[in-house]
């Protein structure tokens, strides 16, 4: 079975997986990939993160070195994290058929967001961005002892400002285009993101469908969640899903593109 149908699988099992635990009114999330060890914390218990694992709204998941994480949300947000990084779930409220509002605090690393139908912000130590509909790099951590975030959008318009408000200067980044937050200063002037940096991000950030493994039944903490029947080969119809498209080639190339293609629609 090729790749793509095994990425169309995995969000197939979401899904299942996210209408069948709305109403237990507890998951906001789910794991759908983990390369070496990802760490959940929730409510002073510690457990190593796997596959089809629910997230909660009070979470905490960290990658360890040379790891990474990969979870799917309600809202179609997906967000993958890079090596040590840290991510808490501080805030997630979605009904159905509206618009709903996440929070995430990105306390240490890097992370890709691919934003779904949600008002969403990341928080870092230094920095506040908020979009809608957009794919987003994140690279937090120290430089010459001083908090600094750099923030790069790949697809849509995201406003940035400091985590501070004191600092009430804000700024919007195009796609392509780069920004970093330091501690105690207004974000810097956007300009242009070298694409060495943005191909750099993006490999720190991306899980191959390699990665994903999809189980015959697939069973997770609230149920069982879908059972495909693979006997007449490929499920007809179901097109390839590219939910992390690839770097672009050059900057100017993918200014009119479109790289996410996923809307997963939850009953």
């Amino acid at each position: 079975m090729g790749t793509g149908w095994k990425a169309a699988l995995v969000l197939m099992m979401l899904v299942m997986f996210f209408s069948g635990a709305a109403s237990a009114g507890s998951d906001v999330g789910a794991v759908v990939a983990v390369k070496n060890r990802a760490i959940i914390a929730r409510e002073k218990q510690e457990f190593d993160a796997k596959v089809k694992d629910g997230i909660f709204s009070i979470d905490t998941v960290t990658t360890l070195e040379a790891s990474r994480a990969k979870m799917l949300f309600r809202d179609d947000s997906v967000l993958t994290l890079g090596e040590k990084s840290r991510l808490v779930v501080k805030e997630y409220v979605y009904n159905e058929g509206q618009r709903g509002a996440s929070v995430f605090n990105l306390i240490d690393g890097k992370m890709k967001a691919i934003v779904g139908n949600t008002n969403f912000e990341v928080h870092t130590p230094t920095a506040l961005a908020g979009a809608r509909g957009t794919v987003i790099l994140f690279e937090n951590g120290v430089v010459a002892g001083r908090r600094r975030t750099t923030i790069i959008s790949e697809e849509g318009s995201v406003e940035i400002k400091n985590i501070d408000s004191n600092i009430p200067k804000k700024i919007i980044l195009e796609p392509h285009w780069m920004t970093t937050v330091w501690e105690g200063e207004a974000p810097t002037e956007p300009e242009p993101a070298p694409l060495e940096l943005i191909v750099r991000l993006s490999g720190q950030t991306d899980m191959g469908y390699q990665e994903i493994t999809v189980i015959d039944p697939v069973v997770t903490e609230t149920g069982l969640l879908y059972t495909p029947d693979l006997s007449a080969g490929s499920p007809a119809g179901l097109p390839p899903i590219n939910q992390q498209p690839p770097a672009p080639e050059t900057a100017a190339s993918t200014s009119t593109s479109s790289p996410v293609n996923v809307r997963v629609v939850f009953p």
